[in-house]
């Protein structure tokens, strides 16, 4: 069976993440990466910025190692600076995709799993309250439920005012581990492996959300 592009670009993404992580683990060494980063000025921060507009847009491309690993490289205040900018143009220009171009485009940019995750979630987010149900199920997902927002007739402003800051939550504590890591092998592969754990957590928690909404549409085809 022929995968769709959006299937092979996850597994792109996911083979150059999990190259970065044995990296970083194994043949780079951090504080004269710190160094470097340094000395590229603005140049470091733009980089970081549109490689996680990236991991949203082109969904998904692992991004979850990115949280603790800019808290690990900027340090705490600029590394939630450079996500909250990178994660609110993301979630920003998937939404407008979705509701300019329509699903269509949508469904070339993500898997057939995600393509049924994002059809029950444009079913549910028919209003401010399902969407906010939606978010605390399913935010490890944010990239989907971007796509679905734009697909659904909630406005924009109410969509960013309620995924961003939640999920900004979430990437603070993430950023504030790397953070307070050290540059050891061990401290990193403790930070790059928890935002994974999390978001299998997430998962746990959008399946139940699954199963609410196949709930919900029997009881629709029962009254």
């Amino acid at each position: 069976m022929e995968r769709k592009p959006g299937e092979q670009i996850n597994l792109i993404g996911t083979g150059l993440t999990i190259a970065v992580i044995v990296g970083l683990l194994f043949f780079i060494d951090i504080e004269s990466l710190k160094g470097y980063v340094l000395r590229a000025g603005i140049w470091a921060p733009l980089v970081f910025v549109l490689l996680k507009i990236s991991t949203l847009v082109i969904a998904p491309l692992s991004g979850s190692p990115l949280y603790p690993l800019v808290g690990l490289l900027f340090g705490f205040w600029p590394g939630i600076l450079y996500v909250a900018l990178g994660d609110f143009l993301g979630y920003t220009i998937c939404f407008f995709i979705s509701r300019i171009f329509g699903k269509k485009i949508v469904l070339k940019l993500v898997s057939d799993r995600e393509e049924s995750i994002l059809n029950r979630i444009v079913e549910y987010i028919s209003d401010t309250k399902g969407f906010i149900q939606a978010c605390l199920a399913g935010f490890a997902l944010p990239e989907i439920l971007s796509y679905g927002a734009g697909l659904s007739r909630l406005p924009y402003f109410k969509f960013i005012s309620i995924l961003w800051p939640l999920t900004l939550t979430i990437s603070t504590l993430l950023v504030f581990l790397g953070s307070i890591l050290g540059a050891k092998a061990e401290s990193v592969l403790i930070g790059l492996i928890l935002p994974v754990v999390g978001v299998f957590a997430m998962l746990v928690g959008g399946t139940f959300f699954m199963r609410g909404l196949k709930e919900k549409s029997a009881d629709k085809d029962l009254s």
